[in-house]
């Protein structure tokens, strides 16, 4: 117990908190329970952290994770009701889906523990509303995306630019790009760079080692947040490794689940329930037609890598550029906005506007006569009428 408590002091003592990410001041801190779920690598860990710093002191707050090897031998409700009894009423718990029994005994912490505070961290796979014990009427769920375009050139040491939403974009882009770019004409080429290896905070940290971080942190989520969520074995870990495998040199991909289960050698069912494992863990992103069905057996119409940065850290050859763009708009837009596949153009949102992506000699012929029909442009400083720079849409949040 004193050695959590050492460790806490610790942690929460190098804790910055100059940065704060887009979910902070999103998230209800007055709720009782809140849980925060994400992938690896995109700062759970860091927000929880912040929050313990910034309103509490280190007497009454405290932060651990639920993968230390204390854990083994003592439960988490004994841990929070002693740990309560020294006067902590804050506690910030990492890594829940670690925790056989996470949710029954958060949901007694709850019930029996009325003025204390719980924030705890999962793997976005994790679905907390179907774990034992009804936390549905008592946890705020939150999921915490990677660094936008935006936030990046915070991490670069620029302004905090205010977030547009897809709503002024298209009526607005020609004006905000013109300003954006008057005062910071270097935005395009910082473009570049946040495709390429500015998707996760760490990035700085990682330097030339960023893809191998990369390729490290999704093996981890395979092989360690995967098995205890969905209870797979080892032989359907590496299944799934080579699906990703196989996903990882055709993405974008309109999947033929037939054609991969037979290279793969894997049931047609099991292809889909793979699919879906990895996009609830946000490694993979899948589009579906807006009349289909969300269920886990319903073939996706296309499916991305999560984040543009996965796609030059797993293929083995220089990704097209393409391919770049679309993951990049599947992913900055998707995060709060809702994506489906339209009949023509690459990308209905909302269920209002449709947009084809591509480089600056892109058309509108697939779109042409459509209503509230977009081209979202790479290439290109600054827009006019339907036509949007791809770089403006990384400011959604």
């Amino acid at each position: 117990m004193h050695s959590l408590e050492k460790i806490s002091e610790r942690l929460l003592a190098v804790t910055e908190t100059d940065i704060r990410r887009y979910l902070y001041p999103e998230i209800n801190f007055d709720a009782r329970l809140i849980v925060i779920t994400g992938c690896r690598g995109v700062g759970k860990t860091t927000l929880l952290k912040q929050y313990l710093k910034e309103n509490s002191n280190t007497k009454t707050a405290i932060y651990f994770s639920l993968d230390h090897l204390y854990f083994s031998k003592n439960t988490l409700l004994e841990t929070v009701e002693e740990l309560y009894d020294r006067g902590y009423r804050r506690f910030g718990i990492d890594e829940v889906h670690k925790y056989e029994g996470w949710s029954r005994e958060l949901k007694n912490i709850y019930d029996s523990l009325p003025d204390v505070k719980v924030l705890v961290t999962s793997s976005s796979a994790l679905d907390v509303m179907e774990g034992v014990g009804d936390l549905s009427r008592r946890a705020d769920v939150y999921n915490l995306k990677g660094l936008s375009f935006r936030e990046f050139l915070i991490f670069e040491g620029m302004e905090s630019f205010p977030v547009i939403s897809i709503d002024e974009l298209t009526v607005n882009h020609t004006e905000i790009a013109q300003e954006l770019l008057t005062k910071h004409p270097e935005l395009t080429k910082k473009f570049k760079n946040y495709l390429r290896n500015g998707y996760y905070p760490f990035y700085k940290e990682a330097g030339r080692k960023y893809n191998d971080r990369l390729q490290a942190m999704i093996n981890q989520v395979i092989e360690v947040d995967l098995p205890p969520i969905f209870n797979i074995d080892y032989s359907s870990v590496r299944q799934i490794k080579k699906l990703l495998g196989l996903l990882s040199e055709l993405v974008p991909y309109s999947p033929n689940i037939q054609k991969i289960s037979d290279q793969l050698n894997i049931p047609r069912q099991r292809v889909l329930v793979f699919l879906d494992y990895l996009d609830r863990a946000d490694v993979l992103n899948a589009l579906k037609a807006p009349q289909k069905s969300d269920s886990a057996l319903t073939k996706p119409d296309k499916v991305f890598l999560e984040n543009s940065n996965l796609i030059h850290a797993l293929a083995m050859t220089e990704p097209n550029t393409g391919t770049e763009r679309e993951t990049f708009f599947m992913n900055a837009v998707g995060a709060k906005n809702t994506l489906s596949f339209p009949v023509r153009g690459d990308f209905m949102v909302n269920d209002k506007y449709v947009f084809e992506v591509g480089g600056k000699n892109k058309s509108m012929h697939q779109i042409y006569g459509m209503p509230n029909a977009f081209l979202a442009k790479d290439g290109i400083d600054e827009g006019y009428g339907s036509t949007i720079p791809l770089w403006l849409f990384g400011f959604g949040y």
